[in-house]
């Protein structure tokens, strides 16, 4: 009787224990995820600590990094902005092609094209910025216009320029 208690006990001891050891890398998964979000928003990260955001999944981190990231100029997040076009939030993804455009990256044109009609309107001027920049043409925020220039500029290649909702 007494080995069956032990037992009892034991397994008690250790399911607790895997309680609070889960509760702690909770605790300290979120403890990370604050101050990421905090220096993302409201920090001057460097590039270093820039580049470490963008590894994040957070979203609210992903966005104010790529925006850091456009504002600096700096190249140094290129190629993780260039695997972000595709992420499933239409916000990363807008932010993503922004920063490209800024940096003269060639592969956001289509994003960018796609970017004319996004909910976030205020950045528009950048975004027609930054096509007439990487193209040296000019059609303004006419969609269909640059939708009309980039396929006859890329016969063959298939592109869906619409805004997809997140």
């Amino acid at each position: 009787m007494r080995h069956k208690w032990r037992s009892i006990l034991v397994f008690f001891a250790v399911a607790t224990g895997c309680l609070l050891l889960s509760a702690w890398l909770v605790a300290l998964h979120l403890e990370n995820l604050a101050a990421d979000r905090h220096l993302a928003m409201e920090g001057h990260p460097s590039v270093e600590q820039m580049l470490h955001l963008l590894q994040r999944s957070d979203i609210i981190v992903l966005k104010n990094t790529l925006t850091l990231f456009e504002f600096s100029g700096d190249p140094a997040g290129r190629e993780r902005a260039a695997e972000l076009l595709k992420h499933t939030d239409r916000y990363v993804s807008y932010c993503a092609c922004l920063y490209l455009g800024a940096i003269g990256d060639q592969r956001s044109i289509p994003y960018l094209i796609r970017g004319l009609d996004h909910p976030a309107s205020r950045s528009r001027p950048r975004v027609v910025k930054y096509l007439k920049s990487l193209t040296g043409q000019d059609f303004g925020e006419n969609k269909t216009a640059w939708i009309r220039w980039w396929s006859a500029q890329n016969v063959g290649l298939a592109f869906d320029f619409t805004t997809k909702p997140s």
